[in-house]
């Protein structure tokens, strides 16, 4: 991987942007590593998954690669077994959840992503259970291998001055900025008539009316209305405090109180149980804002903005003490972070695209007057935003990219260290390649005895 490069991950993940063709299914094992198999169909899926359909420019070398990958996946694998490397069920069971909420946002509800799948969500985590355990297994290994490692401002200093000095890219347009999420305060008035439209909706669920044709009618949570309220299987830390709570204290096939959390108020039914995970599904009725309270929340964003320009207020001070508890990161005072480096500098084309519009208009060190928009579950609020600093497209440096050569300094040195653990390890363990075809480079030197 080149400097500033990113690889992806080489776990399959449903394309849920449109139709694909289905994998070309070849029986037979590609790979034995250790007690450890590959089978050509898995493979044929992953070249399928890394391709898109598309044609890669270097497609030999990039499957190759591919198949490198997989081989020592199942080495990390093989070893993990052998040394005992412990990995929980929940822990498999939250990663299987995650993945899970992820495409169901990206299919829009649960329904259509079973409709994607072509079974049901049960069927599928019991599909991928097996992997999803493995791929955690290797994880594991080789953070065992690579978490110890560590660089020194020397070691950072010798990796820069190794790139040629025609190599050295370009940096786009990074900026820092962050934001002010405020809401407006919510009316008892509004908080009592939410209230009664659940407790209402739950005396008809009590009287025999169906949940789940209430739950497509009336809840305001987007993610789970569709699918009748239900929601991905969750554990303990995985939801906010109140819904958990109220989660873990219901009896299966129980209706809730109508209870509150940060999101709003709720009823839920307990479907299933199983040990520390929890199968459940919701009404989620979010109190309305009138006119008032939005008069009230433009009134202390305006106070906020005019204490801000003057100097009076300082940044951090502001989203500690005003910014929302659902938006916004206040530990790290509101700022936005690169979603591949973490790091606070945001590459300025990969920006939101409304916060683009408003950033490109500002100068560094300014505040933007408050404005009304609409967060992605459909809340109204007002945002300040602000931006710290611009800084040009320049070529990397380690004045003003120490933290991003540094990273990269790091994942040299953990990649060497892996290296090293796989060629320890590929020589004490049993790997054969059955596949003749393979024109790889690599091919003879896992291929022994």
């Amino acid at each position: 991987m080149g400097l500033f490069g990113f690889a992806g991950s080489l776990l399959a993940q449903p394309d849920l942007q449109g139709p694909t063709l289905p994998p070309q299914r070849v029986d037979g094992i590609l790979a034995v590593v250790g007690d450890k198999i590959i089978l050509r169909s898995e493979y044929e899926t992953e070249k399928m998954q890394l391709s898109r359909g598309r044609e890669l420019p270097d497609s030999s070398m990039a499957y190759c690669a591919l198949l490198d990958q997989l081989i020592i996946d199942r080495l990390l694998l093989n070893q993990a077994e052998i040394d005992s490397i412990p990995l929980t069920d929940d822990r498999v069971e939250a990663e299987i959840d995650n993945r899970i909420r992820e495409y169901q946002r990206m299919a829009g509800s649960l329904t259509e992503l079973e409709r994607y799948l072509g079974k049901t969500i049960p069927e599928f985590k019991d599909e991928i259970r097996p992997k999803m355990r493995n791929n955690l297994l290797a994880q594991e290994m080789r953070s065992t291998i690579t978490d110890p490692v560590r660089i020194s401002p020397q070691e950072v200093k010798q990796y820069y001055e190794s790139i040629p000095e025609d190599s050295l890219p370009i940096i786009n347009t990074e900026v820092e900025v962050a934001q002010l999420i405020l809401e407006p305060p919510v009316s008892e008035v509004a908080r009592n008539y939410a209230k009664e439209q659940l407790e209402d909706l739950r005396a008809r669920i009590l009287r025999g009316e169906s949940f789940e044709r209430l739950a497509k009618a009336y809840s305001m949570d987007p993610g789970s209305k569709n699918n009748g309220g239900l929601l991905p299987e969750f554990g303990r830390g995985e939801m906010v405090g109140a819904f958990e709570r109220m989660a873990f204290k219901l009896k299966e096939d129980s209706l809730s109180p109508v209870f509150e959390s940060d999101y709003g108020f709720h009823i839920m039914k307990l479907i299933k149980r199983k040990g520390d995970r929890i199968i459940a599904a919701h009404i989620l009725i979010r109190p309305e804002y009138t006119s008032n309270d939005f008069i009230r929340a433009s009134a202390l964003a305006d106070s906020l903005f005019a204490e801000l320009s003057a100097g009076r207020m300082e940044w951090c001070t502001a989203v500690k003490g005003f910014t929302s508890e659902t938006y916004g990161d206040k530990a790290y005072c509101g700022f936005l972070s690169d979603e591949v480096t973490g790091l606070q500098k945001t590459s300025f084309d990969e920006l939101p695209t409304d916060i683009k519009q408003m950033v490109e208009k500002m100068d560094a060190g300014q505040y933007s007057a408050p404005k009304l928009t609409v967060t992605p579950d459909g809340r109204s609020v007002y945002r300040i935003l602000y931006v710290k600093s611009f800084i040009a497209p320049h070529e990397a440096n380690l004045i003003q990219d120490y933290s991003r050569i540094q990273m990269e300094a790091e994942n040299q040195k953990k990649q060497e260290a892996l290296d090293a653990w796989v060629d320890k390890f590929k020589a004490r363990t049993y790997i054969r390649v059955n596949d003749p075809g393979f024109d790889c480079p690599s091919m003879q030197e896992w291929n022994h005895p």
